[in-house]
Parts: structure tokens; C-alpha cells; sequence
């Protein structure tokens, strides 16, 4: 899959210290939560496991610096690249609680 990279997302990514080949290692392997044509792609375990695997075991250190990013793509174009401030399960559970109230703003 060709990614498409968002101008402001670069400039995001510069800022960040975020290289290019970490998120298209999070987009290739990250657990991925789809909602309407948008896509989140998020680093959890798993994720770290199947890199290592992928990169090898001196990844290690690499890997913990990049932990807590998430990528969103629309349409193969990444829009958004951040680090995440709480665990993945706590946002899978706070997306459940609020899925209701986000309804009546997100039209599929």
C-alpha cells in the first residue's frame, strides 16, 4: 500500500522528530480501528512484537522511543501523526462510552 503523506503532517512529523519509516512500520504493523472511511492505526505489544520479528531483537531501542504513536489515514493518506498520552485499551473503552454521544455528529 502506497502512503500519501498530508503537507501539515510532515511539518508535524519534523517538529516531532517522528521519521518517515517509523509510521509506515505503525501503518504496516500497528493494530489498525476502522470508523467511516477513517483509519487508526496505533502502537500496542503486539505491534512491538511483530517489528521486532520483522527488524530483529537490536530494534529494542528504536521501538520504545516510537511506543506511544498513533497514526489516521483517510483514503491511504496519513492525516494525523501524535503521540498518545493514555493507553490503547483506555481509548477503546472510551470510544465504546462515547459512541452513542459521537453519533449524532459523525455520519457515515
Amino acid at each position: 500500500m502506497e502512503l500519501d503523506f498530508d503537507p501539515q503532517v510532515e511539518k508535524q512529523m519534523q517538529r516531532g522528530g517522528i521519521p518517515r519509516g517509523i509510521v509506515d512500520l505503525i501503518i504496516r504493523f500497528g493494530e489498525r480501528q476502522h470508523s467511516c472511511g477513517i483509519e487508526r492505526y496505533a502502537v500496542t505489544r503486539r505491534t512491538i512484537k511483530r517489528i521486532r520479528r520483522y527488524l530483529g531483537p537490536d530494534s529494542s531501542r528504536i521501538l520504545e522511543r516510537y511506543a506511544s504513536l498513533y497514526a489516521i489515514t483517510i483514503e491511504n493518506r496519513v492525516v494525523t501523526v501524535a503521540r498518545n498520552g493514555r493507553p490503547i485499551r483506555r481509548i477503546l473503552n472510551d470510544q465504546q462510552t462515547h459512541r452513542k454521544e459521537a453519533a449524532q455528529f459523525i455520519r457515515c
